[in-house]
């Protein structure tokens, strides 16, 4: 006898096909390709091939926790690019202020120092498995994830005591493993499609 798929089955099903299909820590980063930029140009992730290592931070525009933390990441892209490090910023949410369009009013002007990119169809999140914005990801010369969480501890910066992201990424440039790999990232839940 066959049964039909109930909600449940079919909701539980698309949870444990999200979890797993999530990049952890030593597995390779999906690839994206072809994603839109507020830059007018397509992504892709081979376009940083030449990068030492790649932070990918998920955004979105409307949470004041990802505003806070703007200028870090300007200063971070700034202080690190001459070092081979590239950081790029992925928009997976959906919602009303959350289009191509106001992502290059709040990316322009020279606002934003990174690639800042719409995943519209929000396959970038779900492969990353970003719950949160911003939720980071750092990745090493092989294009493995080797941190996933915050960029750092506390959404004040005058407060911040540990530079997670910073951290990583100073041991990775010196040829040593990151000693920690995994936080709690905090901010604003990603809104996804069902």
């Amino acid at each position: 006898m066959q049964t039909k798929p109930t909600l449940l089955s079919l909701s539980i099903l698309f949870f444990f096909a999200t979890a797993v299909s999530a990049a952890d820590i030593g597995q390779a980063a999906p690839a994206w390709k072809y994603i839109q930029g507020t830059d007018e140009k397509l992504h892709s992730l081979e376009d940083y091939k030449d990068a030492r290592l790649i932070v990918v931070a998920f955004m979105c525009n409307k949470c004041p926790c990802v505003k806070g933390y703007e200028d870090r990441f300007n200063r971070f892209t700034e202080q690190y690019a001459a070092k081979g490090v590239r950081f790029v910023g992925f928009n997976s949410t959906i919602g009303p202020t959350e289009d191509l369009e106001t992502m290059k009013q709040r990316a322009g002007g020279g606002k934003m120092k990174f690639d800042y990119l719409r995943d519209a169809n929000q396959q970038v999140g779900r492969g990353f498995g970003a719950t949160s914005t911003p939720h980071v990801f750092v990745l090493d010369e092989n294009r493995r994830v080797v941190y996933t969480g915050a960029f750092d501890d506390n959404r004040s910066e005058s407060l911040v005591k540990n530079h997670y992201v910073i951290d990583a990424v100073e041991v990775l440039l010196a040829g040593k493993p990151v000693p920690v790999a995994k936080t709690r990232q905090f901010g604003c839940a990603i809104n996804y499609a069902r």
